[in-house]
């Protein structure tokens, strides 16, 4: 591989990382999603779990509420249990007070207290506050005792350093699993994909096998070893080598008909110019050799014109042409005028015939294109007629299905090789003779013209029954969907 080969497939995307960055953002959104879920769990499950510590502590102290027999004043025996439950690795601050008609019975004064009377009773109420320039969480509850017309309030506050410990330590480990979801997610995609792709990479090694051999195997791809998901690709890959090797096919026997039709002439050239070299022009034999010189070249340049032809009618734009109409009674009145001059060479009559309406035949197509069949149509007419002959050019149809005839009284063609005249460079047996300036591509020119304007040809007797030929070509009218 070389160095720009190298940086092209550096700057290639990559199927791999562009699948591991379409699984992998969405799961991060999904893990930072989680994340927020599982803070906001974290945070109501700690908050539950110390506050049902935090509400023990306060009904432990409420249970032990009581009135002094002798001045009717509220007492409390603080129970042991009731601070030793809140005890915890991080060693928060405990603050409590009972408060009875404004006045504390026992606790931290200044400890921030509430209405007894907004609070209902027996009741343990929560809330975030701040004590000493810390924030602490407050358990409240009211209780009324028998002989007092108020309420009491028992208060018991938390430092909330232990809770935010917890949380965090709890976070921590949530986002070190999300984190090792994430990249154990990314390595195994890494892996997964390399081991989907491991059939592709196989394809490859038969394609580079092929270009290492220096064949040009357009075998198809063998389709056994291609995921489903691929195959589709890989078909149409197999589809263009078909396609492929069908043109090189075409273009090698083209090329091989094409150099043996060239040489004929060719051949005649060298050996005629040397007779001219040898006898002058002077001689009957080097004016005889001059005029086999003059028809080899017109031979050669016909060849030519109408292997150019040929090329054009086989070109395959990508880009569809523009949409054209060609009046199909002018073009075939130039076009047979056109060729009169030939015609009379030969001694051939040429005849044409438009519709007895006088309205034009508007058809799709490019007008050079249509006037080229034509031409290729009455040409051959005329080099494949007998001396004295006639070939009959006719429109005919209504406007919207407008067709062309072309008619000889020549040799005609036999049925069973009809179909064979239009391949290329093929000429029956029995006209060889009759048309040795032929190069047998005048009806595979109209065929290929024919395709590409959308057109019909089809090859039938004389209308009269008699020797000849009658092809008619039937066009697509202007307007008409291809």
């Amino acid at each position: 591989m070389t160095g720009g080969e190298t940086a092209a497939t550096r700057r290639a995307p990559s199927l791999r990382r562009r699948l591991l960055t379409r699984l992998l953002v969405p799961l991060g959104a999904l893990a930072v999603g989680l994340g927020v879920g599982g803070a906001a769990l974290i945070h109501g499950f700690v908050q539950s779990t110390h506050d049902r510590v935090l509400a023990g502590s306060v009904l432990a102290i409420a249970e032990r509420l009581a009135v002094n027999d002798d001045d009717g004043e509220v007492t409390v025996d603080l129970p042991a249990v009731a601070f030793g439950m809140l005890e915890s690795q991080a060693r928060d601050n405990i603050y409590y007070n009972v408060s009875h008609r404004g006045g504390i019975v026992t606790g931290y004064l200044d400890l921030p207290t509430l209405d007894p009377d907004t609070l209902p009773l027996n009741s343990t109420r929560f809330r975030d506050d701040r004590y000493h320039g810390h924030p602490v969480r407050i358990a409240a509850q009211t209780r009324r005792l028998y002989g007092q017309s108020q309420p009491i309030l028992v208060q018991v506050a938390e430092t909330t350093e232990g809770r935010r410990a917890l949380e965090i330590r709890l976070l921590l480990w949530l986002t070190v699993l999300e984190l090792a979801l994430v990249v154990g997610s990314g390595v195994l995609v890494w892996g997964a994909v390399g081991r989907g792709l491991a059939p592709l990479l196989r394809l490859r090694r038969v394609i580079d096998s092929r270009s290492a051999s220096g064949s040009m195997a357009l075998v198809p791809l063998p389709l056994a070893v291609v995921p489903r998901e691929a195959l589709p690709l890989v078909v149409a890959i197999n589809g263009l080598l078909e396609r492929l090797d069908q043109s090189i096919g075409a273009m090698r026997r083209f090329t091989a008909d094409a150099s043996h039709q060239l040489r004929t002439p060719l051949a005649v050239l060298r050996t005629h110019l040397a007779l001219l070299r040898r006898h002058g022009t002077d001689t009957p034999e080097g004016r005889a050799a001059l005029e086999d010189v003059e028809g080899a070249a017109r031979r050669l340049e016909r060849l030519l014109t109408q292997l150019l032809a040929l090329a054009r009618a086989d070109e395959d734009s990508p880009v569809p042409p523009p949409v054209e109409t060609t009046d199909l009674v002018q073009t075939a009145a130039d076009i047979a005028a056109e060729q009169v001059p030939a015609a009379l060479a030969c001694g051939v009559d040429v005849l044409f015939d438009a519709p007895p309406d006088d309205a034009p035949r508007l058809v799709n197509g490019n007008a050079v294109l249509v006037g080229e069949l034509l031409a290729n149509l009455i040409d051959n007419a005329i080099r494949y007629n007998r001396p004295g002959g006639s070939v009959a050019v006719r429109v005919i149809g209504p406007a919207d299905a407008p067709s062309l005839e072309v008619e000889d009284d020549g040799p005609g063609i036999p049925a069973d090789q009809r179909d064979r005249v239009f391949e290329r460079f093929f000429r029956l047996p029995q006209t060889a003779e009759r048309a040795r300036n032929g190069s047998g591509l005048g009806l595979a020119i109209v065929r290929a013209l024919a395709d590409r304007l959308g057109a019909e040809v089809a090859l039938q007797d004389r209308t009269d029954g008699g020797p000849g030929l009658r092809v008619t070509v039937r066009f697509r009218p202007a307007g008409s969907a291809a």
